[in-house]
């Protein structure tokens, strides 16, 4: 495949990554489905729609036969199943925005592992762009003490780690991850059983959480697994501005829940720093090379 054709692929795939993770929390929130059903509803959906693929599409993927036999497949999975847990922690104990804009910490994470683990060293404005987004993270963090967000804001910590670690280490294997999701629904979902089946209620709209669950998660956890085996994990990870974004403008929306003062001020800073490194990037790419003498 020329090189041409695999990085347009793999913007496509994390667009579509990125555009349905923008509704997830949105569609969580409308369901109105307590934390652990919630939690267990996204593992079974992801686990069975990634399940089917793996059992009917293997042909139009390269998946490894026994995919459990797979270190790379089964270290993913798990990765993915760990930061959907504290991922849906995040989204009944922080405010919408608070979390989308710590999970906008992804692209600096991805570029830290990457130092680690290919021995990429970040240049000079790559360190900038990372001091100022753990000030906006720190800002929008700090924020959350007073406010009795604190919990919820560490999860989202958490959660962006283990998202950029994920598309990090997918990135370094150069395999066919995408459906390693299936594995990582199986975790989400055989955490949360107990405690779903202990706390056991009915969502008051389960249409929302179906079509979250059976749709929107599975296509962004396909996409944005694959996505790294054609670009730059730190470039897949940029995409998930597009939550960052559009996220609070869903919620501002339909709940209109307002941004404290803390969220908005260390949201800029991430937001701005992010979109400011990823345009630096662009055109450092794009300019002309001197010629040599």
């Amino acid at each position: 495949m020329e090189i041409q054709t695999r990085v347009g692929l793999g913007i496509l795939l994390a667009l579509i990554g990125g555009l349905s993770i923008s509704i997830d929390i949105p569609m969580i929130r409308l369901a109105e489905a307590n934390p652990w059903v919630t939690m267990l509803m996204r593992g079974i959906g992801l686990s069975s729609v990634l399940g089917l693929i793996l059992i009917f599409g293997r042909k139009y993927t390269d998946t490894p036969t026994n995919p459990f036999d797979d270190r790379n497949w089964v270290e993913i999975g798990v990765l993915f199943g760990l930061s959907s847990i504290f991922f849906t922690i995040s989204v009944f104990h922080t405010s919408t925005a608070n979390l989308v804009f710590i999970l906008a910490f992804n692209p600096m994470l991805a570029a830290l592992l990457s130092w680690w683990m290919f021995g990429e060293r970040p240049d000079f404005v790559t360190w900038l762009a990372i001091v100022l987004t753990i000030v906006g993270i720190t800002i929008i963090v700090a924020g959350g003490v007073d406010s009795g967000a604190l919990f919820g804001n560490l999860t989202s910590l958490a959660t962006a780690f283990l998202l950029a670690l994920s598309i990090t280490r997918s990135r370094q294997s150069g395999k066919d991850l995408s459906l390693s999701g299936c594995l990582g629904g199986m975790v989400t979902a055989l955490f949360a059983l107990p405690l779903a089946y202990a706390n056991f209620e009915m969502p008051t709209y389960p249409m929302w959480l179906f079509i979250n669950v059976f749709v929107l998660v599975p296509i962004s956890g396909f996409s944005l697994t694959l996505a790294p085996r054609f670009i730059p994990a730190a470039q897949v990870a940029m995409f998930f501005l597009l939550e960052t974004v559009l996220a609070p403008v869903w919620v501002w929306l339909i709940f209109a829940e307002i941004p404290t003062n803390a969220t908005l001020i260390g949201g800029m800073i991430v937001l701005l720093t992010v979109a400011g490194h990823s345009f630096w990037q662009v055109w450092y790419m794009q300019r002309p090379m001197p010629k040599p003498a």
